[in-house]
């Protein structure tokens, strides 16, 4: 998936925060904000936040980066199944 990536000057940021904040959030794409001595930073929208944020929990453990790559390759060889709605509430409720 490519992720288009802009930047702008701090200045250019405070003149059009608003603009920038909109297409931050309307268009899912990281802003760069270049500042003196490389101490750049990085806006991105809530939902890009929480979606790191829930990749960096499913990875954090040893276990849950087998478990996953285990998936993958059952879904690989075939092996996957794709729940009902009815199956996926009866996991839920157990």
């Amino acid at each position: 998936m490519a992720v288009n990536v802009s930047a702008t000057s701090v200045s250019d940021f405070r003149k059009n925060f608003k603009s920038y904040a909109d297409d931050v959030s309307d268009l899912n794409e990281p802003l760069i904000i270049t500042r003196p001595k490389q101490k750049n930073v990085v806006l991105i929208s809530e939902q890009e936040y929480n979606s790191l944020k829930e990749t960096n929990y499913l990875l954090a453990t040893s276990a849950n980066r087998k478990a996953l790559q285990a998936s993958l390759n059952q879904i690989d060889r075939g092996q996957g199944h794709i729940l009902t709605p009815e199956e996926w509430e009866n996991l839920q409720d157990d």
